[in-house]
């Protein structure tokens, strides 16, 4: 047996940005009136605003979510720059970001765009609102506040805005899991990759699990249709090992002699397709494990390993703003298990570390989150600024183990 290797794996390239997994309630719906909404605007003077949905009725609302360090998404914001200054009023981009301001200000003023409007999506609230696991991601709402599309940027060009202020009808091509699912049902067994599986039940419910290579002219993503249906597009196996066991980068292991196998190039990418309905009796993320430790050599296990941690402590130092409380932490809104998730989605802030609580306080104690993310200082003075401190230490966590057998 070859000898492993233990290594980290972190899924971060400048092709492919994971998101927070999380759940979405009461979501925008395709062709229907978006919620209410607000946001906060980086105004000129370098200050911030809430600007209401309900205040950019009668123009197109193009929310655009980007980060600094995606590449993908930069070309994107020079070319909405120009369709704002070629279409004016009729029309509002909001380029929407949850990294911090200081990464989002020298982004500004390197990058020049000035017709766009700026945004920070403080507490992942759009980003939970506007549902998506990969950047960039585009969301189109028309003058009465439909909800048109939610698609990539390159859906969006002057022709496209030009057909949105006539009121005429657009055909985007829909990137995220309210779109509409077309399949070609077959029955069989999975015998090669190109061979999918599908039977039907008296309700005309479909299981159906399809594998395929490498598609040409698709980006990697992840669209989570419903709890019963998931799509990836373009994945190395290590992403769908990781989304189907909902585990950040920061906590996958990758063991094997050979990490090459794994990488995001073309020949290592897959297509992968789960319809599992409810009458199967077993959830999606467990027939998605069976098939791919069925089909491929690399298998998965949940093991307690040593690593380094980034744990988030309870303070000896008075908190430096209001509304605390007997325990002396801050209570608005979020918990202290969100800004564990906070932390370890935006990797940056603690070195790709796991974050774990060992403040001695409940993972459902209230805090205010809102204020961390806007305080524009090191990660220990905005967390001393909550009654809290972190500490980079050894310490057993739970990990997602992935090896070859």
């Amino acid at each position: 047996m070859k000898k492993t290797l233990l290594a980290t794996f972190v899924i971060l390239t400048n092709a492919v940005f994971a998101q927070t997994f999380m759940s979405q309630t009461d979501p925008p719906m395709l062709g229907k009136v978006c919620p209410e909404f607000s946001m906060s605007i980086i105004t000129s003077k370098g200050t911030e605003k809430n600007l209401a949905l309900s205040e950019l009725h009668g123009k197109i609302v193009i929310l655009e979510f980007w980060a600094t360090y995606c590449a993908p998404c930069i070309p994107f914001l020079k070319h909405f720059d120009k369709l704002q200054a070629q279409f004016g009023d009729a029309i509002k981009f909001i380029a929407v970001s949850e990294e911090n301001r200081d990464k989002v200000d020298a982004f500004i003023t390197k990058r020049e765009n000035k017709n766009i409007t700026y945004a920070m999506d403080w507490g992942h609230k759009l980003n939970d609102m506007f549902y998506h696991h990969f950047i960039p991601h585009t969301v189109v709402i028309d003058q009465d506040g439909i909800v048109q599309a939610f698609c990539s940027p390159d859906e969006i060009d002057q022709f496209v805005i030009a057909k949105l202020i006539n009121r005429e009808p657009v055909a985007f091509n829909m990137k995220h899991e309210y779109q509409e699912a077309s399949y070609t049902q077959s029955t069989g067994v999975l015998q090669n990759y190109d061979q999918p599986i599908s039977v039907k039940n008296p309700k005309n419910q479909t299981y159906r699990i399809e594998l395929s290579n490498y598609k040409e002219g698709k980006v990697t993503e992840f669209i989570k249709e419903s709890s019963t249906e998931y799509k990836f597009i373009n994945c190395p196996l290590t992403l769908i090992y990781q989304i189907l066991y909902d585990k950040k980068s920061s906590r996958v292991l990758l063991e094997v002699s050979d990490k090459s196998k794994y990488s995001f190039e073309n020949n290592n990418l897959y297509c992968l397709e789960l319809n599992i309905p409810d009458y199967i009796g077993k959830n999606i993320q467990e027939i998605g494990l069976q098939q791919l430790e069925t089909l491929f050599s690399l298998k998965s296990k949940i093991e307690t390993r040593i690593q380094k941690v980034f744990s988030i402590q309870k303070s000896n130092l008075q908190v430096t703003v209001s509304s605390i409380d007997s325990t002396g932490i801050i209570q608005k809104g979020l918990t202290i298990k969100d800004l564990m998730n906070y932390l370890e989605s935006n990797p940056q802030l603690v070195n790709n570390l796991p974050v774990i609580n060992e403040s001695g306080l409940s993972d459902n104690t209230m805090l205010d989150l809102d204020w961390f993310q806007n305080y524009p200082d090191s990660i220990e003075n905005r967390l001393r600024t909550l009654g809290l401190h972190g500490e980079v230490k050894m310490a057993d966590i739970l990990c997602l183990v992935l090896y070859e057998q």
